[in-house]
């Protein structure tokens, strides 16, 4: 069991060894769950699946996360979960690139008790693969990780070379860490730069933003804190929220009713599971897990810890802060919450006006789409002047984003486009019409339109708050609910809220380089 996570069987830690069939007992001390299991494989171990007399040539170590009941299975399938968890996955996304890399299999699965024999015979290419980049007789633990991830960068076994494994030498590892313990303490992260209008018709005020988090209670407490006057405060109230409230789906693929932002961003019940920390969201119902990982940063980019899915996306592409990197030694803490199940979220977005009212189907004096539902203004998409009956009427109808950020319509055909304006020569400019991506029916519920929008279209798109989410592997949906069209976003199951954390305060480094690279 390797309790320190340095993928190394250290003296102390509890070992045995297998028998001759290759099962073996280790002593269950309660909640191992996302702990890790190392197999050291030296010349003296027996390969059953191989002829008789078979040597294995170097010696390497294999792995498992421990699952939350039955029997574990290590294997160089396992293995390959377990490297793709160190490059920053949860640990369903790393077993769902697996699974794809193996043709839909599982990769935590007994191949040899099935006699699945086309599994063993990947699972053989793995270890011949990996054995040929030994030196002196072994293959180090960095060795097995990067050519394990080289492995699924290509998706191919055979083809990997020394070149792929030393390009997989220089991205960040992220160890495995227990979050209990993680969160004994308080982490703080980067949040965004993020405006506030205390009159819409002003330009806003904007401040720096930084997520606390710390487990109190048995819930996991995120406390948002704004930089004013050289120092770091509670916000009070939810002046820098974009939205109200929202509607998620339940997991029978109903909708909720309003839940307001209070609710929405209200802390975490949450239990110790090993490693993890597992609760169900109240909205919606879904279970929830949450991992940590320890990252080293030394020489990446400070844009590494810039959240995507932030109201100032722009920072993540700023060259300024791209072509900084951390320091040597910076060490931070990655959290990664998942869901057990794909969660559909529908915003009701912060009218972006001082009158607020809806006239006519329409708020901001008739510039936004909008209805009074539930106790608030709720903007919504399409027309909406019409009662929908099916989403399916969305096609062909004019999409706009939160306030007409922009604009886009999907085709009978399956494809989105969205819409530019360009100018030649000093002319009158031209409506242009883009392809986006394309979109169809989400399996769950027939009244939500999944969107695949691509790189460029994202881009295109700008800022738009609606899109944040997007661009860091959710996707644009298009549902109908109580007779109106919205947008929102789809979080597959495989999804997972990767955020930057650091010990005893922000990294100094990343907010002093973020207040340099946006304050004139």
């Amino acid at each position: 069991m390797d309790q320190n996570n340095n993928n190394v069987c250290d003296a102390g830690e509890p070992a045995t060894t297998t028998d001759a069939q290759g099962n073996y007992s280790l002593p269950d001390t309660g909640n191992l769950a996302g702990q890790t299991l190392l197999v050291t494989v030296t010349s003296a171990t027996k390969d059953l699946s191989r002829p008789a007399g078979y040597t294995f040539p170097a010696s390497f170590t294999m792995a498992q996360i421990v699952t939350d009941a039955g029997q574990q299975h290590i294997s160089p399938l396992s293995t390959l979960v377990t490297a793709q968890m160190q490059t920053g996955l949860s640990q369903a996304q790393a077993t769902a690139a697996v699974t794809a890399l193996l043709g839909g299999t599982d990769p935590n699965a007994d191949y040899v008790a099935t006699s699945d024999s086309a599994t063993l015979a990947k699972a053989i290419a793995v270890v011949d693969k990996l054995t040929s980049f030994a030196s002196g007789g072994v293959v180090d633990a960095a060795t097995v990780r990067n050519a394990l991830n080289a492995i699924v960068a290509k998706g191919d076994i055979a083809s990997v070379t020394a070149a792929d494994v030393q390009a997989q030498a220089t991205k960040p590892v992220y160890a495995g860490a227990n979050a209990a313990d993680i969160l004994a303490g308080k982490t703080y992260g980067f949040n965004s730069y993020s405006p506030y209008w205390a009159d819409w018709n002003k330009q806003p005020a904007r401040a720096f933003l930084q997520d606390v988090r710390s487990v109190v209670g048995g819930q996991l407490v995120t406390e948002q804190q704004e930089y004013v006057s050289g120092a770091w405060q509670a916000v009070v109230g939810n002046k820098y929220e974009t939205v109200s409230g929202v509607y998620v789906m339940r997991p029978d693929a109903s909708w909720s009713g309003f839940v307001p932002v209070s609710q929405y961003r209200a802390p975490l019940s949450v239990s110790v599971n090993g490693a993890k920390l597992k609760g169900v969201d109240g909205a919606s119902g879904i279970s929830y897990n949450y991992e940590y990982r320890v990252a080293d940063l030394s020489g990446q980019p400070l844009t590494t810890a810039i959240p995507a899915a932030s109201y100032a996306p722009d920072l993540q592409v700023n060259v300024t802060l791209q072509n900084q990197t951390f320091a040597q030694g910076t060490k931070a803490v990655v959290g990664l919450l998942s869901y057990d199940a794909d969660q559909i979220v529908l915003p009701i977005w912060t009218v972006p006006c001082n009158d607020t009212q809806v006239t006519g189907a329409f708020t901001c004096g008739g510039a936004i789409p909008a209805v009074a539902e539930d106790g608030v203004t709720s903007i919504v998409t399409g027309d909406a002047t019409t009662t929908y009956t099916s989403v399916q009427q969305a096609v062909g109808v004019g999409l706009v984003g939160r306030g007409g950020a922009f604009s886009m319509q999907l085709t009978a055909d399956g494809q989105v486009q969205y819409f530019g304006w360009l100018s030649t020569n000093g002319g009158a400019p031209q409506k242009i019409t883009y392809q986006g991506g394309t979109w169809s029916v989400y399996g769950r519920n027939s009244n939500v339109l999944v969107l695949e929008m691509n790189a460029a279209a994202i881009k295109a798109l700008g800022t738009d708050p609606i899109l944040a989410p997007v661009s860091d592997g959710a996707k644009l949906v298009v549902a109908l609910r109580n007779g109106r069209l919205r947008l929102g976003w789809l979080y597959p199951a495989t999804y997972a809220q990767k955020t930057y954390q650091f010990h005893g305060g922000l990294n100094q480094q990343l907010f002093s380089a973020v207040q340099a690279a946006v304050v004139p």
